[in-house]
């Protein structure tokens, strides 16, 4: 699990500046075929292995496509940066940590993800076929839903096997690999005119497992740095709510945001209330969920 981690955070930092082009290159770049290789997908995905398409169209021949879910189709798994990284912490504090950190996230942030400090890149880790000739592979994800994501793989001579993840102890299985994988959730956005200083909502959902229902509440706060999210369930009825941790208004009404995962189904917004800094009401705050 160490070396994977180690390799997931050389990947991280080569994709802050590479993950959201079109046509980057695979890691490592050069392969055999039956080797396997990272993907690095780009910005803000939503690819799990149940959802993506990998067709891998060699230098010459027919394309080879993997359904989702295809053995060869080994892990997805989003990658974020440090929470005490210099270009994290160079956003928050207005300075340079290190050189041009701040135009690094100021470019992350205008070109990538559209001002929500929520950061994520995708790698996905494909076993390339045993067959492949020689020379440049394109590597296609495609979901239902139009993300897409292209890499480029140069096949060299020789013969390749599948990474076995090789940790301090054992190799990972398929259900460890699988365990990294983003689980299903909710995302909850606030929006409206006017950013409040605080934001109340209460929620509701189908009855927990406690109550003779199935999984059970976890609010996740992408971002602890900069807002504050206390939560309460009582297996059917959710209150969050969200304070910003410096004391001062949140600059965004995309960094409200939250999730809502432990498979609880049914969920639904029935009421929010904002405030601004003097505590009065801030009218037009509406929540939505995807």
């Amino acid at each position: 699990m160490r070396k994977l981690l180690m390799s997931i955070f050389v990947l991280t930092s080569m994709g802050i500046m590479l993950g959201g082009c079109v046509g980057a290159r695979t890691f490592h770049e050069i392969a055999r075929a039956g080797d396997t290789v990272a993907v690095a997908a780009g910005w803000k995905h939503h690819f799990t292995r149940d959802n993506i398409t990998v067709t891998i169209t060699p230098s010459s021949g027919a394309p080879i496509v993997l359904p989702p879910n295809d053995p060869a189709i080994r892990a997805v798994v989003n990658l974020y940066p440090d929470p005490v990284s210099s270009i994290l912490v160079s956003q928050e504090t207005g300075q340079d940590i290190t050189p041009y950190a701040r135009t690094y996230a100021d470019m992350v942030s205008g070109t990538f993800t559209q001002g929500d400090k929520d950061w994520w890149q995708t790698s996905v880790f494909v076993d390339l076929p045993p067959n492949l000739p020689v020379g440049n592979t394109a590597i296609d994800i495609t979901t239902a839903q139009g993300e897409s994501a292209t890499s480029v793989v140069e096949i060299v001579s020789g013969t390749g096997s599948p990474n076995t993840f090789q940790t301090t102890f054992t190799p990972l299985n398929d259900n460890q690999l699988l365990s990294m994988q983003r689980a299903g959730h909710y995302t909850v956005n606030i929006s409206g005119s006017t950013v409040p200083y605080a934001v109340q909502l209460d929620l509701v959902h189908a009855p927990d497992v406690d109550h003779g229902g199935a999984g059970k509440a976890h609010v996740i706060n992408p971002r602890g740095d900069i807002k504050n999210v206390s939560w309460r369930d009582d297996g059917s009825n959710l209150r969050v709510m969200l304070m910003p941790a410096e004391g001062v208004a949140l600059g965004n009404m995309k960094d409200f945001k939250f999730y809502v995962a432990g498979g609880v189904t049914g969920l639904n917004i029935i009421s929010v209330k904002a405030v601004d800094t003097n505590g009065n009401p801030v009218a037009g705050v509406t929540g939505s969920i995807y």
